[in-house]
C-alpha cells in the first residue's frame, strides 16, 4: 500500500514539472497584491517550467554523480558512525538542537524576514523581494512533499528506535534546499555559510540519533537537488526581466 502511494506520488510531480509542452508567461514576476490575476495565470507556469529543471540531466549530472559514490559509502558507514555518536557524540544536547531548531523551519523563516529587510532596506522592486521569497516558499514545500513521498516509501526505522521515518533526513534536506536558494539570491559570500549551516544541521541529526549517516546524504541530496532547481529557473526569469522590456512572454519548451 505504502509503495502505491509513493508510486503515485512520483506520477503526480513528474506530471505536474512535465505537463504541457509550452510555459508561457508574462516576465517581470508580477506583484501578487497589485496583480492578483496575473500571478494566478503567472505562478502555474512558473512551477512547472522550474519543475522541469529537476529531470534535466545537463543540469543535474554532477549531483546524481556525486550522489551515486557518496550514498553507498554513507550506508557502508551508517553503523561505524551511530556507534561513535551514541559513545561520545559531536556536541552537547544544547548546541546540537540549533540545528534541530534551524532544519525543521525557523531557518526559513529567518530567512524570509531577513530577505523581506533586506529589500525593504535597499528599496528594492516589492515584486522582486516577494519571488526571492516565493523561491524559499516553493523550494521548501516541494523538498518536504519529495522527502515525506520516501519516507513513506522507504520505512527505515530510526537508530533511537522512535519511528520509521528515517531515511531521508527531513531537516538536512529542508537545510540545503535554503542553502542553495540564499546562493541564488546573494551569491556565494551568503551561500557557502548557508551550506555550512546545512551540514551542521544534518551533524546534529545524527548526533541526537535520530537518523544515520546515508539520511543527511540523501537529505541533502534531495535538499540541494530541488532547491538549485527552483534556484535555475528563478535566475533565469530576473536576468530576462533584467535585460528585456518590462514585460515580456517567455516560452519554455520541453
Amino acid at each position: 500500500m505504502i509503495k502505491r502511494h509513493f508510486f503515485l506520488v512520483i506520477i503526480f510531480i513528474c506530471a505536474g514539472a512535465l505537463s504541457a509542452t509550452d510555459s508561457t508567461y508574462l516576465l517581470p514576476p508580477p506583484n501578487p497584491l497589485a496583480q492578483p490575476i496575473e500571478y494566478l495565470h503567472y505562478y502555474p507556469a512558473h512551477y512547472r517550467a522550474g519543475g522541469r529543471n529537476l529531470f534535466r540531466w545537463d543540469f543535474n549530472k554532477n549531483l546524481v554523480k556525486a550522489g551515486a559514490i557518496l550514498l553507498p559509502v554513507a550506508l557502508l558507514c551508517d553503523h561505524a558512525v551511530n556507534k561513535y555518536v551514541v559513545g561520545h557524540g559531536f556536541y552537547p544536547d544544547d548546541i546540537s538542537n540549533i540545528g534541530n531548531v534551524y532544519g525543521h523551519r525557523w531557518g526559513y523563516v529567518a530567512a524570509a524576514a531577513i530577505v523581506g529587510i533586506d529589500g525593504w532596506l535597499s528599496h528594492q522592486k516589492w515584486n522582486k523581494t516577494f519571488s526571492q521569497i516565493e523561491l524559499m516558499g516553493t523550494s521548501a514545500l516541494t523538498t518536504a512533499f519529495v522527502t515525506e513521498a520516501v519516507k513513506f516509501a522507504a520505512q527505515r526505522e530510526r537508530p533511537n528506535g522512535n519511528g520509521y521515518k528515517s531515511f531521508p533526513s527531513g531537516h538536512t534536506a529542508s537545510s540545503f534546499a535554503l542553502a542553495a536558494n540564499l546562493d541564488e539570491i546573494y551569491g556565494h559570500k551568503i551561500g557557502v555559510p548557508a551550506y555550512l549551516m546545512a551540514a551542521f544541521v544534518a551533524s546534529s541529526r545524527i548526533n541526537d540519533n535520530k537518523h544515520y549517516l546515508s539520511d543527511t546524504v540523501a537529505g541533502a541530496l534531495i535538499g540541494t537537488w530541488i532547491g538549485r532547481s527552483f534556484s535555475r529557473q528563478h535566475n533565469i526569469e530576473w536576468q530576462i526581466s533584467a535585460g528585456k522590456s518590462p514585460v515580456l512572454s517567455l516560452s519554455i519548451p520541453l
